[in-house]
Parts: C-alpha cells; structure tokens; sequence
C-alpha cells in the first residue's frame, strides 16, 4: 500500500486521487497477469461454441484425391468429407466446409474461421508447435515418381534436381529436412501440380500414388514410374491448441 497523507499536508486532494490511481493501475495490472498466466481459463470452450452454435466449421482444402477434391459446381467431396460429415451428425449439429488452400491448413486454426481440419493433414513436429491433433484416423503414404530412362533410389538423388511438390504439404515439409540440396517447385493446389509437370516444368514429382494416377490418365505416353516410397504419414484432425473438451471428444469419437 502507498504512504498515507499527513494531516497537515496542503496536498490531501492530490494525495487522495494519487492513491485512487494506484489502485487502478495496480487492479489492471493483476488482470493482465491472469490473462497472460491463463489464457485458457479465459477462452470459450469451443466444443460449446459449436453445440451452441448448432454448426461445425471445417476446412477442407481439396487438393488431394480420393481424400479431399472440389468438384466444378464447388461441392466438396472424398473421404475427409465423408468424415467431416459423419463428426457433425454425430455431435448433433450441422456441417460448414470452408474451403482452403492446401497451405492454409494451419493458419486458418490460428485464425479461429474454423473449428477443425480434415484435410489429409498428417502429424509433424513443425505443425505441433502450432496446433493440436487427435489421434491417427488414417495414414498416408507419399512416393517419388518420375518418368523413364529415370532412375532414382533414394532421397539422395534428388539433390539439384527439380522436384515438384504440393506447397504447405508433410512430403514439402520432409523434403525440405532430408535434402534441402533438392531445387523443389511448390504448387498451391492439386490441379497446378499436374499442369506443371505436364508443361514440363519438373520431371520428379513427390506425391501420392492417386496424384501419379491422376498425371498417367492424362499422359499416358509418357507416365510417371514409381521410384521409391519417400515416407508415411499419420492423418489426423487439426484442431486450435487449449481446447481439451473437442480433443477429447473427438479422440473418443474417432
């Protein structure tokens, strides 16, 4: 507490509002303590504000066929859709799909314009320190794919070669850890990928064996030739750090 005003101070009005602020600033202060102490004492839950609103937002970017693709009429569909809408039923309330790109699958978490992603997005340590996952639904396997006389057997030999990949992708994030020598050419979404490689703008591609499907249907004198499996991801659904009550509704539920 502040000095007390002597009797015969000529001051005591000043004296009085002096110790008023005080007060104010140190009340301020101590509220600013508990929000930066316990920032998730203070947010809604979530889980309640989806219930209470009677929706749950989902982002789902499209680009990864079968699990997630917009069709020409805009209406989404694939496995993640499938259990983006088997979540909503079974919480009660109805499904929104907001669509992204395939790099926006975190920052739209951060953002808070959606509640969860399922959007073939796998677990990796760089994603962690953003946003918190359920456990594993699924997992997805990635190759290197690339066309004849090509050889290629390990990551190795994608050093100083152009390697085209989908931007904001766990393969992106993978190849950019184990060889960073690799020139890698990021798209935003699926159908650019494809374009790319079909103008000729890469050789190599890291994708999933539906990606290379998709490229050989459309070049079929030319195909991609699996050259080895790059690696495997766990898929799981993404969610904003602090909210146990969805996370653990959702570990249960999956």
């Amino acid at each position: 507490m502040g000095a007390t005003c002597p009797r015969n101070c000529g001051q005591r009005r000043g004296c009085a509002e002096m110790r008023s602020l005080s007060r104010r600033v140190w009340l301020l202060s101590a509220f600013l303590a508990i929000v930066l102490v316990l920032p998730g004492e203070l947010r809604a839950d979530l889980l309640g504000d989806v219930r209470g609103r009677g929706a749950l937002r989902v982002a789902i970017a499209g680009s990864v066929p079968p699990y997630n693709a917009y069709r020409p009429d805009g209406a989404a569909e694939g496995s993640d859709v499938d259990i983006a809408r088997a979540l909503a039923r079974d919480l009660g309330v109805r499904l929104e799909i907001v669509r992204i790109t395939n790099s926006e699958r975190v920052t739209v978490l951060l953002s808070r314009r959606a509640d969860v992603v399922i959007s073939a997005l796998s677990i990796t340590p760089e994603r962690e320190r953003q946003i918190a996952f359920s456990v594993p639904y699924g997992s997805i396997g990635v190759l290197i794919a690339a066309p004849r006389p090509l050889q290629l057997s390990s990551l190795l030999d994608l050093k100083g070669r152009r390697v085209g990949v989908l931007a904001g992708s766990s393969n992106f994030e993978h190849l950019l850890r184990h060889v960073p020598e690799a020139r890698l050419l990021a798209y935003a979404e699926h159908d650019l990928l494809v374009s790319a490689y079909l103008a000729g703008d890469f050789e190599i591609m890291s994708a999933t064996g539906n990606v290379v499907a998709d490229v050989n249907a459309r070049q079929p004198r030319r195909p991609l030739v699996e050259q080895f499996q790059q690696t495997e991801f766990d898929l799981a659904v993404g969610m904003p750090k602090g909210e146990k009550a969805l996370r653990d509704w959702i570990n249960a539920w999956i």
